[in-house]
């Protein structure tokens, strides 16, 4: 069975798309694999480390703009797109008492799906092994809930046998 990052990975790779946004850039891997089926892909993350990981990873792909802001400001930059991916939590390898907060997940996940376009995609993985992320989960499973299912498909996916193991929200604009 797949990793959740693996398993959303598996489902960006389904279909093309004009605009991809990575809204946590981390170290860059849902970047890189964005960039392979979008035409143009925005980057966001807080953290400088993030920004030298990804654009090591990256090299000199030209569909690609990292930038240094958090996700809840995605909307100054564009107004509408097609996929995106939140990989929740800190940065893998960097400071782990730099989490995503549920005040700004939750404002940006609310903007994301506000702006997605028709038969548009995002995938939120979501981790709770740490008390910031007991916090969004809670949050943001009562959010993606309460979406309106005539214009939103949500679906889950999470291992059952697994306690405080990450998962994948996927949200599908009808």
């Amino acid at each position: 069975m797949k990793t959740m990052t693996e398993y959303v990975t598996s489902r960006l790779l389904d279909e093309k798309y004009e605009v991809a946004i990575d809204f946590t850039m981390g170290n860059g891997n849902d970047t890189l694999t964005l960039s392979k089926i979008a035409k143009k892909v925005y980057s966001f993350d807080i953290q400088e480390a993030a920004l030298i990981n990804t654009r090591k990873l990256i090299n000199d792909i030209d569909n690609v703009e990292l930038i240094l802001d958090s996700h809840e400001n995605f909307d100054n930059y564009l107004q509408s797109f097609d996929m995106g991916v939140f990989n929740l939590g800190y940065l893998p390898q960097g400071n782990h008492q730099i989490t995503t907060k549920v005040s700004t997940s939750l404002i940006a996940i609310d903007k994301a799906v506000r702006c997605l376009n028709k038969k548009g995609h995002l995938f939120i993985v979501v981790y709770i092994g740490h008390p910031e992320g007991e916090k969004e989960s809670l949050k943001i499973d009562e959010y993606v809930s309460s979406l309106d299912h005539m214009i939103y498909n949500v679906a889950l996916f999470k291992m059952m046998n697994k306690a405080k193991a990450p998962y994948v929200i996927e949200i599908e604009k009808r």
